[in-house]
């Protein structure tokens, strides 16, 4: 029997209308293809790889990091851009590359900031799997280590790339690497079997996210791990002696049980983490154009600045 998760909190917390329209067209567009039919044409779009749209190049001056193996986005602030660096890991359910609003969210993160963004378009399933992304990702933080130090990296992502980035950070330390400042996660998929009965309970009311999609790319992204691996669940990871964590995330997203689980386990090991949870936020909320981003970007740059 599914435990039905309590939202009734939430009963006259105000919201902003453009927020309401917003999930209400991810409602209306939410994904609903064969889930064999989108691995095999998942399989076939990441064969190739991905460019940012020119005209997004041009408006925003993306470039590509012709010095590193891996494909990587830079994007600089007019002054003061080496002072402060992000290493983004874009979501897309470890199988999907970045969309339009992740470029639209990274400018204005550069501009409030002033900072260099590396957006790091690691490899994705059905095609690579999590080592291969973790070991993608390891080139590009050691690139960046090369000119800054690590106090003034943050490593960031949204949904597959915040429980990536958590996953790496992990994974620094397990290595004995040095960890970035700050690391934070939007919206981060944080136990890649979304298995729990709380989460089972939130399906029908999540507007953005397909449980099956996710699911079957989360198989093929672990690869021969473990679904429990923290690779891949980070869930399960180290979270003492990290850089300082932050969580974003919004309660009309059935990541939020997981998230909550997590800031339950760091108050238990007494790990300080930033949590930050919106009330009626749909899935990676603060990349949407809703007034809830702008304060949700503005804390971000708060405490990357702090």
């Amino acid at each position: 029997m599914l435990i039905k998760y309590d939202l009734s909190k939430e009963v006259g917390i105000m919201r902003s209308i453009r927020s309401f329209l917003v999930e209400l067209l991810l409602k209306m567009t939410k994904r609903k293809m064969n889930v064999h039919e989108f691995i095999e044409e998942r399989r076939k779009i990441n064969s190739v790889p991905y460019e940012v749209p020119a005209k997004l190049k041009h408006k925003y001056s993306i470039t590509k990091d012709q010095s590193l193996p891996v494909d990587t986005y830079t994007m600089k602030s007019k002054s003061r851009s080496d002072e402060r660096i992000v290493l983004y890991l874009p979501g897309g359910g470890y199988i999907e590359q970045p969309l339009t609003w992740h470029w639209h969210f990274l400018n204005h993160l550069t501009e409030q900031l002033n900072c260099t963004v590396y957006a790091a378009v690691y490899p994705k399933a059905p095609n690579h799997q999590c080592i291969d992304a973790i070991a993608s990702v390891l080139i590009v933080y050691q690139h960046i280590l090369k000119t800054v130090k690590p106090e003034n990296i943050t490593i960031m992502g949204d949904s597959a790339g915040g429980g990536l980035s958590l996953a790496f950070a992990q994974y620094l330390k397990e290595q004995g690497l040095p960890q970035p400042k700050d690391i934070i996660l939007l919206s981060p998929w944080l136990d890649i079997t979304l298995s729990s009965p709380e989460v089972m309970a939130m399906i029908d009311k999540e507007p953005m996210l397909n449980w099956d999609m996710l699911v079957a790319s989360g198989k093929l992204y672990a690869g021969e791990l473990p679904r429990s691996h923290y690779l891949v669940s980070p869930i399960h990871g180290e979270i003492k002696n990290l850089g300082e964590i932050s969580v974003f995330i919004g309660t009309h997203e059935f990541f939020l049980p997981d998230a909550r689980k997590f800031k339950e386990k760091a108050a238990r090991q007494s790990v300080h983490i930033n949590y930050i949870e919106y009330p009626k936020m749909n899935h990676v909320f603060p990349v949407f154009p809703i007034p809830e981003a702008k304060k949700a970007l503005k804390q971000i740059v708060d405490i990357i600045k702090s």
